[in-house]
């Protein structure tokens, strides 16, 4: 199935907040994840919009990684074992 120019422009925007999403939360895996729904974007595009696509992913890349990350006092510490990274008291 592929999307209408108007949802395609909408999915974009959408991967714009999932980018800054990840650059504040999980910027470990931000490319990987940006990655595979830029691909998923382009395999439900018609050829004649990949090229834009990947140019408004790239701008967008650039865009999300030169901005600061915004502290988050209230965000969970989802750590898996925090207690085993702490450097012994020994």
């Amino acid at each position: 199935m592929l999307f209408p120019a108007d949802v395609l422009d909408t999915e974009i925007c959408k991967l714009r907040g999932l980018l800054q999403m990840l650059h504040e939360d999980q910027p470990d895996v931000m490319e990987d994840i940006f990655e595979f729904h830029v691909t998923s974007l382009i395999t439900h595009a018609s050829p004649d919009h990949h090229a834009r696509i990947r140019a408004a992913a790239r701008d967008m890349l650039a865009d999300v990684l030169s901005r600061p990350v915004r502290p988050n006092p209230n965000a969970p510490d989802i750590r898996l074992m925090p207690e085993v990274l702490l450097p012994s008291a020994a």
